[in-house]
């Protein structure tokens, strides 16, 4: 169905129970040729959702999507009732979106031929049947009449001549003579009327056959110009069909010019964005790779600081100064980690395991060492960091996980299976499985990881 107005698209709106939005509406009123696409969208995916026919309730969702960002530069959402302005879409305005509707509808006008003429040869066929099979009558028939008329008159003159004369000769007097006289004189013009009979007969059985060849002529003159109609009609139909395929070519050609400039503004503008971005990006890139460098730093400081605390051992000065550590800090840290180690090694002499809860630290500095341990122990080591990192101090969560797994390799992996059934055979405190690795020449840092995914604080 095609609308012609928008007050005619709101009746179909209404009577079919689909859900149009203002922008939807707005585009319609804009050009009632793309509400008729619309409505025809909609109306699909109205009953193929009320036959359950997902999939082609889909297609036509899509092709509303599609329609929506070509011609309005939006989209409708997942309901098709949202305005959503997308300038990734490119948006176009035919310009012969009217002249195309006008002939397709004209073109739709066009789908059946109606004869003019063939009631009009029905009519004349329908005469020429029932006229029926050629009968004559003397009495119905005027020419006979006037003949008739006219040789009995002669044939009653010549009669009444022909007894005058031979009364006229013999002085008045009948005779059989004069009476057979004339008779013959009547009967000449009784046979001659007579006479008439078979060629009037004739003569109407040739109107006859005339007026069937009339008949005829009729009927094929109106088939003739029925068929003339129809191949006027094909024409005009050809022609229009012609005008469509030119016009839309056009179109079709506005479009692709248009959507080409449009692609490559947009690519320009993309370019653009991207410039900027990565001007940014670098920048930031810069920024955070300073601040990593003066973590992992103060980080590395602080692995060594703790490393050589947990076995009891205060750092020296530097180490302390650079891990950020006052000497209020390690003095309290050095007592809680003394306590802590004692407490544990009376567990492990009692046949006891260990475990604890996470900690920045005394210091308030972010715990690399903390976080990347329990994050191994965990056995999901990237989930864990992402959901408890904030407990180990620090603000976000970028960059953690890389760094973890630099740490925790598989190389680290060998070496802590390692040195834990070392550990377990000889029975070695924290400081003498730090003194152990070191002896096999692995630095504070690793030494320190190691003993620490051992001996959880």
């Amino acid at each position: 169905m095609a609308f012609k107005n928008m007050e005619e698209l709101e009746r179909g709106i209404a009577a079919s129970g689909q859900n149009w939005s203002e922008a939807d509406k707005a585009l319609a009123k804009k050009n009632i040729g793309y509400g008729n696409s619309l409505y025809g969208f909609k109306k699909d995916w109205v009953d193929a959702t009320a036959r359950g026919d997902t999939a082609a309730a889909q297609r036509s969702h899509d092709q509303a999507e599609a329609f929506r960002r070509r011609y309005g530069g939006y989209s409708g959402g997942t309901d098709g009732s949202d305005y959503i302005k997308d300038g990734t879409y490119f948006t176009y305005d035919d310009p012969y979106a009217d002249a195309l509707g006008q002939l397709a509808d004209s073109i739709l006008s066009y789908e059946s031929f109606e004869n003019p003429y063939r009631k009009q040869a029905e009519q004349v066929l329908s005469e020429y049947i029932d006229r029926g099979p050629f009968s004559y009558g003397l009495d119905s028939d005027p020419v006979w009449q006037q003949y008739q008329k006219t040789y009995l008159r002669e044939g009653q003159r010549a009669r009444e001549d022909t007894l005058g004369n031979y009364a006229a000769a013999t002085g008045g007097q009948a005779s059989t003579a004069a009476v057979y006289a004339a008779s013959q004189a009547q009967d000449y013009y009784n046979a001659q009327m007579a006479d008439k009979v078979p060629e009037l007969y004739g003569q109407a059985y040739d109107r006859w056959l005339d007026e069937g060849e009339q008949y005829t002529n009729q009927i094929d003159a109106l088939r003739a110009m029925g068929s003339d109609a129809m191949q006027e009609w094909n024409a005009n139909r050809a022609l229009l069909k012609d005008q469509f395929s030119g016009i839309r070519d056009l179109s079709d050609s506005l479009y692709d010019r248009d959507y080409r400039k449009w692609t490559a503004d947009y690519q320009v503008g993309r370019d653009r964005l991207d410039d900027s971005r990565y001007a940014e990006e670098l920048a930031y890139s810069r920024e955070e790779d300073a601040a990593n460098r003066a973590w992992k730093q103060q980080q590395a400081a602080l692995d060594q600081a703790i490393a050589w605390l947990k076995m009891g051992v205060a750092p020296d000065n530097a180490v302390t100064e650079a891990a950020g550590l006052s000497e209020q800090d390690v003095g309290r840290y050095l007592g809680a980690v003394q306590a802590q180690l004692a407490a544990k090694g009376s567990k492990r002499s009692s046949g006891g395991g260990s475990s604890g809860s996470p900690s920045s630290g005394s210091s308030g500095a972010p715990d690399y060492e903390g976080l990347f341990r329990d994050a191994y122990n965990s056995g999901h080591a990237e989930n864990y960091i992402a959901t408890n990192y904030k407990k180990y101090g620090f603000s976000k969560s970028t960059g953690l996980s890389k760094e973890y797994h630099a740490a925790y390799d598989e190389d680290f992996e060998s070496l802590l299976d390692e040195t834990r059934r070392m550990v377990d055979a000889n029975e070695y405190d924290p400081s003498a499985a730090v003194a152990h690795l070191k002896a096999k020449g692995y630095d504070d840092e690793t030494a320190a990881r190691v003993t620490g995914a051992i001996w959880r604080r």
